[in-house]
């Protein structure tokens, strides 16, 4: 009856999480549609190869917890003192599942000093998915409207 509790409470956080189809081309939120964004021109002056922090949800506490717990599940006729030990592996595979899904979800990225054609620079952190930025290279920077500024190779 407990493996068929997890089990369930396994399948509601993965289908919780949501589903979407892949699409062959780049994905915009629909908040952005109509929102003017500003476009700077400049060079990249300085990269630093840096690590965005994971992330700490519920499902890597409560997951850990509830592997940690139901591995040492006492059974029928268990006493008191198992209890404790139950509680105590519940706790720590709470932090170790906590800890697990945080190094999962790091992301590569760099940190780019871009000196701008109006004389002014900025610094931005970027994921490296879109591409590896190195000093000297052309590019634009999006930035104001609907959030999040992006670092693009500028098209000459």
């Amino acid at each position: 009856m407990k493996s068929i509790v997890v089990s369930l409470a396994v399948l509601s956080a993965v289908l919780s999480t949501g589903c979407t189809l892949p699409s062959s081309q780049p994905m915009v939120d629909r908040a952005q549609v109509g929102v003017v964004q500003t476009l700077d021109l400049g060079k990249v002056v300085r990269v630093r190869n840096v690590v965005i922090d994971g992330e700490r949800t519920i499902l890597g506490l409560s997951g850990g917890g509830s592997l940690g717990a139901a591995a040492t599940y006492p059974g029928a006729g268990a006493g008191a003192g198992d209890y404790v030990v139950q509680a105590a592996a519940g706790i720590v595979g709470a932090v170790a599942g906590s800890a697990v899904e945080e190094a999962a979800t790091r992301k590569p990225a760099q940190e780019l000093t871009i000196l701008l054609d109006s004389g002014s620079t900025v610094i931005l952190v970027q994921e490296t998915e879109d591409g590896v930025f190195k000093e000297g290279d052309r590019v634009q920077v999006n930035s104001g409207g609907w959030g999040q500024a992006t670092v693009r190779i500028a098209i000459n």
